[in-house]
């Protein structure tokens, strides 16, 4: 039986429509919106792609370090921590699933400006453990915890042996903990952690900076 035109563009419309859907659907899974919900020990025996961190970290005590491994589909595995060496540790943590494209301009173009311009180097990814492991167990000597996501970000790593990293860091800043108030961390915040630095090291066992007229 012939169908009208009035029902033939209906037909065609809810075809355009579902293929709409399924594209966007696909371009949302390469853009880690979906894929990053999985957890990173999946993607754990797929071969490295980078490891990087800024070259100056030491000196400026906070940055970004990452860790990518490349899935035979293309698709790039990135774990991502904010390490602040010289006191909390661990302070952010994320899993990301992406392709190269998206990768190299939402991830790496991101760590660029954030770090305003500063190089990064490509590291052992042993020695990217052993930073993060060190950095982790010295905040909680202090008493601070690292960043909920750690724990599945760093699976990543998989079997990496940190210990065959040759590299010692030290934590800390001129042999003691040093504070300084992130963006994103109140007055109050950065109040309860100096409280929690003179329970810990005692007077004149740490160091803090906080803004002019926080106390």
């Amino acid at each position: 039986m012939a169908i009208s035109e009035k029902q033939r563009q209906k037909k065609l419309g809810k075809k355009t429509k579902k293929k709409n859907q399924s594209l966007a659907k696909r371009k949302k899974e390469g853009t880690g919106i979906i894929l990053s919900k999985r957890k990173a020990v999946s993607y754990a025996a797929y071969p490295l792609y980078e490891c990087l961190m800024p070259n100056g970290l030491f000196k400026i005590g906070i940055g970004s370090v990452l860790i990518s491994r490349k899935a035979p589909n293309g698709l790039i595995a990135v774990g991502i921590f904010v390490v602040d060496v010289f006191c909390l540790g661990v302070k952010n943590a994320s899993f990301k699933v992406l392709t190269k494209f998206d990768y190299e301009k939402q991830i790496k173009e991101s760590l660029i400006t954030s770090h305003e311009g500063q190089a990064f180097e490509a590291v052992d990814p042993a020695c990217i453990k052993k930073l993060l492991e060190g950095a982790v167990a010295y905040s909680e000597e202090l008493g601070f915890t690292h960043h909920p996501e750690y724990k599945n970000a760093k699976d990543i790593f998989g079997d990496i042996d940190s210990s065959s990293c040759p590299v010692n860091y030290t934590y800390g800043k001129d042999g003691k903990p040093f504070y300084f108030r992130g963006p994103k961390e109140t007055p109050a915040l950065a109040k309860k952690i100096v409280n929690q630095l003179h329970e810990h090291c005692g007077e004149g066992g740490y160091d803090y900076m906080l803004m002019v007229g926080e106390g």
